[in-house]
């Protein structure tokens, strides 16, 4: 682990336990940890009260408040096989009335959108099928070259479930090639070149994970520049200068993990 990964583990650790004492909403600390999990903290080093209140928070037909959180309620408890019943029961609430087209929305009554879609077949793969990755890629199609986060979900979703699209076989290449368009010469990411909000940890770090999913030599310059950025702009504390604090630092966590086993930094 490196001093940069250790830094945000450390603090994010310390994040979770003050949300807890706080009495913060329980989705704002799963969704913490179950980054700190993908990015290779061991299941033990997660508080027990954390795991007793996510199961707490479970409601009786099996879901969370909405689907964002239920997905990575899910994610988080998926690392305790002791608890599969709990997260079966989830998934099924997940995909259950979800209204009359495929994707999902970050509610049952939201539309549905291709940030919130691609986060849960990429999460969650187990949950994909034809009809919902047909639906994503209809929807970028329709968006094409929008957002820098929404291209990252959709080439993370097909990449992780090995989707070949119908109407462009190249189109997660190209997507993927549009993406590295938008870096900013610090080696960031914005939701699109030149925003006048400037580069984020948090769009650095989907597009980052995007790239890597590509696992193609041609972007490595690309990845080593958002790397770099990453490392630059982490505070001494370990954390992150964006708005929600733990969010950002998760994402900048779980970026630098995948990327320094890619670089084999």
């Amino acid at each position: 682990m490196s001093i940069y990964e250790n830094r945000a583990t450390m603090s994010l650790l310390n994040m979770c336990n003050e949300m807890f004492r706080k009495n913060i909403e329980i989705r704002r600390i799963t969704k913490t940890c179950a980054l700190l999990l993908m990015s290779g903290l061991s299941p033990h080093d997660i508080p027990q009260k954390i795991i007793d209140k996510c199961l707490e928070n479970q409601k009786n037909d099996g879901g969370y408040i909405g689907n964002t959180d239920t997905l990575w309620n899910i994610k988080f408890l998926k690392f305790y096989p002791q608890y599969k019943i709990e997260c079966d029961r989830a998934i099924n609430w997940l995909i259950s009335d979800n209204g009359d087209e495929e994707g999902f929305g970050r509610s049952k009554r939201d539309m549905h959108r291709i940030p919130v879609t691609g986060l849960a077949l990429y999460l969650l793969p187990e949950i994909a099928n034809d009809k919902n990755l047909e639906w994503l890629e209809q929807t970028w199609n329709s968006e094409l070259n929008s957002l820098t986060y929404k291209a990252a979900y959709t080439i993370l979703a097909f990449n992780e479930n090995q989707y070949l699209p119908k109407s462009n076989r190249n189109l997660i290449c190209e997507t993927a090639d549009w993406l590295n368009t938008q870096q900013e010469a610090s080696g960031g990411f914005a939701p699109w070149l030149g925003h006048p909000v400037g580069e984020n940890v948090y769009c650095t770090a989907i597009a980052l994970l995007a790239l890597i999913s590509m696992q193609e030599d041609r972007y490595r310059n690309n990845i080593e520049k958002a790397y770099d950025f990453l490392c630059k702009t982490q505070l001494r504390s370990g954390i992150w200068a964006y708005h929600e604090i733990e969010d950002g630092a998760s994402w900048g966590l779980y970026a630098l993990s995948r990327a320094e086993n890619y670089l084999e930094v």
